[in-house]
Formats: structure tokens, sequence, C-alpha cells
């Protein structure tokens, strides 16, 4: 398999995953609970916190922003950090009771 078709597949099913997680979380992690191969696609709402705030000092460093732009700014970075913060934890929750269920079963 050639390197361009492997890494095209591999994206394919990254974001179908992520699009499942998104929609149908508890169908997805289920798949996921029983295909372990696909565990770090559980964790992409992490990296995508991490890349935030990699991007927020960046922004914070090159560009000044003052008076109701930076609330919007921050109002806007906020809630996506919430947003993430309890996606992440709905996602985590959900494989954690399920890996229980299958190990019990």
């Amino acid at each position: 398999m050639k390197k361009s078709i492997f890494i095209i597949f591999v994206t394919y099913i990254w974001i179908k995953t992520l699009l499942g997680l998104t929609f149908r979380p508890l169908a997805t992690v289920r798949q996921v609970a029983r295909r372990p191969i696909l565990l770090p696609v559980v964790f992409t709402p992490f990296i995508g916190l991490i890349m935030l705030f990699i991007f927020g000092r960046i922004g914070a460093f090159l560009i000044d922003v003052y008076s109701l732009k930076r609330e919007l700014i921050a109002i806007f970075l906020g809630t996506a950090l919430i947003a993430t913060v309890l996606w992440q934890a709905l996602l985590i929750y959900l494989l954690i009771s399920l890996v229980m269920t299958f190990h019990k079963s």
C-alpha cells in the first residue's frame, strides 16, 4: 500500500470516527471499545485543547487586542474550553463504562 493512500485511509477513519463521536457518541464509543486501535481518536478533544492554548499564547504574543474585541475573544475561547472539556469528560465516561461492561461479560 502506498504511503499517500494509507494517509488518506487513516484520515478518513479518523474524521468518520470524530463525526460519530460528535453526533452519536454512545454508538461510536461502543465501536471504539470493541476496536481498541481507534482509542486515540477518543482523546482528540484533549489534543484540540492543547492546540487552543498554544494558538492562544501565540496570538497573545503577536497581536495586541483591546476593548470589546478582547472580551469577545475571551468569551469565545472560554466557551470553546468549557464545551471541549465537557465533551472529553463525556467520552471518557462512556469509554470507561463500556470497557467495564465488556470485561464483566
